[in-house]
């Protein structure tokens, strides 16, 4: 009896540890983030007259977005409790990434409504990193093509946007939730991974 425990004792340990070593020696642990609008922005957001609609991979073409840079690009019209949480949300991604002279954040601020002043009033709960967290006023036209035209945005979204170096849209963030923030850190972790994997 001592010695059918024993096999099942060791059959119990020993399992495990070799399913373990098996998946480490000839498993893959890939993760792809998707790209948007491989094949041209078709015919998404009608009512947005301004967006290139042709059968090529989107990319957002504007002065304000270098390339060669990973970009978390986020909008803002107005100054409210709604900002306060999103500005606090951001800070979670500056964090983890500040460090990284690949990654930049990019805030812009429609000017006819919300201007930098009423930003930095937050100093006492976030901090902004200047190096890496960048604060931009635009005015309305200008504002309003990047944030439509260039990032294929509606009138009444706003999610943060994440560019990839090349400036194709990998992804669309609600950072009003705490697991949309969490998923913004984890892609742009394995966006970073596949960049290097590329070099």
């Amino acid at each position: 009896m001592k010695n059918k425990k024993g096999i099942y004792l060791f059959l119990l340990i020993l399992l495990p540890a070799l399913i373990f070593l098996f998946l480490k020696g000839f498993g893959e642990n890939k993760f792809q983030i998707p790209i948007y609008y491989s094949n041209g922005i078709g015919d998404t957001l009608r009512q947005v007259t301004c967006l290139e609609r042709n059968t090529d991979q989107y990319i957002v073409k504007s002065p304000e977005l270098e390339m060669g840079i990973t970009k978390v690009v986020h909008f803002e019209r107005m100054d409210g409790p709604v900002l306060k949480t999103r500005l606090e949300e951001l800070e979670k991604v500056q964090d983890v990434f500040y460090n990284n002279p690949d990654i930049q954040m990019m805030s812009y601020l429609n000017q006819a409504s919300i201007q930098t002043d009423a930003i930095t009033g937050y100093n006492q709960r976030v901090t902004f990193m200047d190096q890496f967290w960048h604060f931009k006023e635009l005015d309305s036209t200008n504002w309003s093509n990047l944030k439509y035209c260039g990032m294929v945005m509606s009138d009444l979204d706003n999610r943060v946007v994440l560019l990839d170096a090349k400036n194709r849209i990998r992804g669309y963030y609600n950072i009003m939730e705490r697991e949309e923030t969490d998923r913004l850190i984890l892609e742009l972790r394995i966006l970073q991974t596949i960049d290097l994997e590329n070099e």
